[in-house]
Parts: structure tokens; sequence; C-alpha cells
């Protein structure tokens, strides 16, 4: 249960950093907030929601960055603690669930600014997104690469 919710979070939160993306006009992401046809009131309260999740990303990653830097440390020890490192793990593996959960909020609170008509556009959005996730994953494979070292781990050599 907990990986589908990681699995939502990664793709709504692919979604979301995508439509805040201001790539050239009239392509993909953009090409939606135009479709929106959002009124002047919706433009800032937009801009405002995107500011407020820039904000809280940064800070967010600090922690995360920090998170990280603590768990190198702890490997690095004499006698590394295994404890010490599942527990700082799984904060580590919190703090991300929480960046993407920033996400979430800020695709809701854009939800909420719009009218049913541009909601159905959103959601769109969503839906396509989701898709591509999907493709990727069966292009990729699913779970068959390689080990990944855990963050902050020390890389084999």
């Amino acid at each position: 249960m907990k990986k589908l919710g990681v699995f939502v979070a990664v793709v709504l939160a692919m979604v979301s950093t995508s439509l805040y993306s201001q790539p050239a006009e009239g392509k993909g992401p953009r090409k939606i907030i135009e479709q929106l046809k959002l009124s002047e009131e919706q433009k800032k309260d937009f801009d405002k929601i995107h500011v407020d999740m820039e904000k809280q990303e940064i800070a967010q990653k600090a922690k995360n960055e920090t998170a990280r830097v603590e768990l190198r440390q702890l490997f690095k020890a004499d006698n590394p603690d295994k404890s010490a490192i599942e527990k700082k793990m799984n904060e580590i593996a919190d703090l991300e669930v929480q960046m993407h959960m920033i996400k979430i909020n800020s695709w809701f609170d854009v939800n909420k600014l719009l009218t049913p008509e541009q909601q159905k556009i959103w959601k769109k959005a969503l839906e396509n997104a989701y898709d591509m996730h999907q493709k990727m994953m069966e292009h990729h494979g699913k779970g068959n690469g390689p080990m990944h070292t855990p963050p902050g781990a020390p890389s084999p050599k």
C-alpha cells in the first residue's frame, strides 16, 4: 500500500513539475496552461501557489540533503550502526514523500481555483502524465535495473 502511495506521489509530482515549467510557447505544459484560459485573478493565484511551492521545495530539499550528509557520516563510522542507518534511511524516505506532497498539495490548490471546465483540462493533464509514466516504465522495464546504492552510502568500487 505504501508503494502505491509513493507511486501516485511520484506521478503527481511529475505532472506538477511539468505543468509549472515554462517551455517554449505553444508546446507541452505551457499549452495546457493556455488551454485553461485563466482569468487575471486565477493567474495571480496560480503564480502565488507556484512561488509558495518553490519556497517549500527549497526548504524541504535542504532538510533532505542534511539528512543525506548525516547518513554518509553514519556509514563512515568505525563500527556502522545498522539500526541508526535504517532509521536515517527511513527519515530520508519520509522527507522524499513530503517533497512529493508539496507538489501534490499545490496541484490540488490549483485545482480548487479552477472552474469545472478548467478542472477537466487540468485532470486530463494528470492522466496524460500518468500514461506517459506508464510507457516509460514499460520501455525501461520494471525493477530490472541495477541495484542502487542507498542514499548517502559510499559508492561500491
